[in-house]
C-alpha cells in the first residue's frame, strides 16, 4: 500500500484521515478532538456552527427572561392595585 500524503502538505506523510472530510492529514494539520482526528478547516467550520448556535440560544434566553419579567411586573401591579383598593 502506498503511503498517503497530507492533503495540505503534499511533501509530508499523512498521520490520519480527517473524520469529517476524509482527507489525509499530517501531524501539524491534525487535531485530536473527542478521540478523533480533524483537520483545521473542519474544526473551523465546527467552531463557527457552535458560535452561531450559542448566539441563538442567548437570544432565546433573553426573550424568555424579558417575558418572565413582564409577566411578573403585571402580577405585581395587579397585587398592588388590590391592596390599595382594599385599604380605601
Amino acid at each position: 500500500m502506498a503511503a498517503l500524503h497530507c492533503y495540505y502538505h503534499p511533501d509530508r506523510s499523512a498521520l490520519a484521515i480527517c473524520v469529517s472530510c476524509r482527507k489525509p492529514i499530517c501531524q501539524s494539520c491534525s487535531t485530536l478532538w473527542e478521540g478523533m482526528h480533524h483537520c483545521t478547516a473542519c474544526l473551523a467550520q465546527r467552531r463557527t456552527a457552535t458560535g452561531q448556535r450559542s448566539a441563538a440560544l442567548r437570544t432565546i434566553a433573553v426573550a424568555l427572561l424579558t417575558l418572565a419579567l413582564l409577566a411578573g411586573s403585571t402580577v405585581l401591579r395587579a397585587w398592588i392595585a388590590a391592596v390599595l383598593a382594599e385599604g380605601s
